[in-house]
């Protein structure tokens, strides 16, 4: 089995969260009449695609600045 690069992972949840809930929201809505079903796929599978790209690459990042020197934070604020 071929393992996917992080970068070629993101990329195929990507596009199968953008591509598979529109194409069954056409079905659903176009092809059968049933726009409120349609309209139910797509926003669940957005919402999945936004969860999995959140949990996946999202949650783990370190989004906090660089933490100062007590001894340099305590000289600011005299400063």
């Amino acid at each position: 089995m071929v393992a996917l690069s992080s970068k070629a992972a993101f990329v195929l949840v990507l596009v199968t969260g953008i591509v598979v809930p529109g194409v069954m929201n056409y079905v659903f809505s176009v092809v059968l009449g049933q726009q409120m079903l349609g309209r139910l796929v797509w926003v669940l599978g957005y919402t999945l695609m936004i969860a999995v790209i959140w949990y996946g690459w999202l949650r783990p990042l370190e989004l906090t600045g660089p933490e100062l020197d007590p001894d340099e934070a305590e000289r600011k604020v005299k400063d």
